[in-house]
């Protein structure tokens, strides 16, 4: 079982907000509403799919981002919320209104 650890920080510093299980079908509102800036995977499985959402009910009409995760590794950062990119590990999608780091209200783990 994976874990995902959530910071208030970039770059997997600061603050840890929260950790969770990689279990799919999660819909859930972080502990700290509107303070998560950055990620760690802890051996996340392969296929996960993370999404966190400015509007508090998940809409897609304000900023969200979704990573995607393509192969299990020990630890990994996902630095900030609002840059799409791709590389070994994860593809990450920042769709952008006005900002989503230190902005998260809901998260979803599928």
């Amino acid at each position: 079982m994976g874990i995902i650890a959530f910071y208030e920080g970039n770059n997997g510093t600061q603050n840890l907000i929260q950790t969770v299980e990689d279990t799919p079908g999660q819909d859930f509102r972080p502990v700290q509403n509107d303070e998560i800036r950055s990620l760690k995977l802890y051996g996340v499985r392969a296929g996960a799919e993370i999404r966190l959402y400015d509007d508090p009910n998940g809409a897609t009409t304000d900023d969200f981002c979704i990573i995607q995760v393509k192969q299990v590794v020990p630890e990994y950062t996902v630095n900030t919320l609002e840059r799409s990119y791709e590389d070994d590990t994860v593809m990450v999608a920042f769709i952008r209104n006005n900002g989503l780091d230190g902005k998260v209200s809901r998260i979803r783990i599928n």
